[in-house]
């Protein structure tokens, strides 16, 4: 039975399973992004920071509640290789998924970027898919019970996505805009855990964990800077990072576009 604080150890680095038994043939370093929201300010700086990883992986909603969503796409759009999936607001914008379960907020939101989308933008997000499973990782924006939709908030909905996980063992998620672990060891109960700046995750064959690294546009944990995430499938090991952004621009681009005064606000107090 691991105790709290043991599992507090394993985040913050005293893992005994800092290796995994899995063979690997290629390792890489993955930059792990996620709910941009047509933030481009945000996404610019994270990818700055990410310039020197082999790959990007994205958990999707490029678009939706920020000003500019074609900029983010079409900076999406140059990452060679790249995995993204589909998320909820990319869906809503192109019209694929009923905005009415939306708050007002975000209905207003999806409006204006459906408006806004270029017809290039919407063939783009029409062809993201709404899951992708790696050797090394599943990755989707909500959950494994629903691809776009369901938010893993907690134990209960993270221990579905655990049974359909299967034999791996890990998922990378979003949506909910929070970085956190929820970590499944054998024969013992699920836990959950906030990630934080410089956390390390450390991934063992021994153990299932489903990742959240936060969101680059719109934070949702009162920390108004921008989360991501770098996997070493060598180390095997996903550090969480936070980098700050000019949070000005983009509220001077939302209010230029009429944009709520929530959702301005909201940038600068992380929630």
């Amino acid at each position: 039975f691991i105790s709290l604080i043991s599992l507090i150890g394993l985040i913050r680095g005293n893992n005994p399973f800092s290796k995994g038994k899995f063979i690997k043939e290629i390792f890489m370093k993955y930059g792990i992004i996620s709910d941009i929201h047509s933030n481009l300010e945000a996404l610019k700086v994270v990818l700055e920071e990410l310039k020197d990883v082999d790959k990007i992986i994205c958990l999707g909603d490029i678009v939706g509640y920020g000003p500019l969503p074609n900029e983010c796409i079409a900076e999406i759009r140059k990452l060679r290789e790249a995995k993204i999936v589909v998320g909820n607001h990319d869906l809503a914008s192109i019209g694929w998924k009923d905005i009415s379960w939306f708050n007002e907020y975000a209905q207003r939101a999806i409006i204006w970027t459906m408006d806004a989308l270029t017809d290039e933008s919407r063939k783009y997000l029409f062809s993201l898919p709404e899951i992708i499973e790696k050797k090394d990782f599943v990755m989707v924006h909500g959950s494994l019970n629903d691809y776009t939709d369901e938010y893993i908030t907690g134990l209960k909905k993270a221990s579905k996505s655990f049974k359909l996980l299967e034999e791996r063992n890990l998922l990378l998620v979003g949506h909910t805009h929070s970085p956190r672990l929820f970590l499944k060891k054998k024969h013992q109960p699920i836990y959950s855990i906030k990630l934080m700046d410089k956390d390390i995750v450390k991934i063992s064959d021994e153990s299932q964990f489903i990742v959240n690294v936060g969101a680059v546009g719109q934070p949702r944990d009162k920390d108004p800077r921008a989360s991501f995430g770098i996997f070493d499938t060598e180390a095997q090991e996903i550090k969480i990072c936070r980098v700050p952004y000019d949070i000005k621009k983009t509220q001077e681009l939302m209010r230029n576009g009429n944009f709520s005064k929530l959702l301005i606000e909201r940038l600068v107090y992380g929630y």
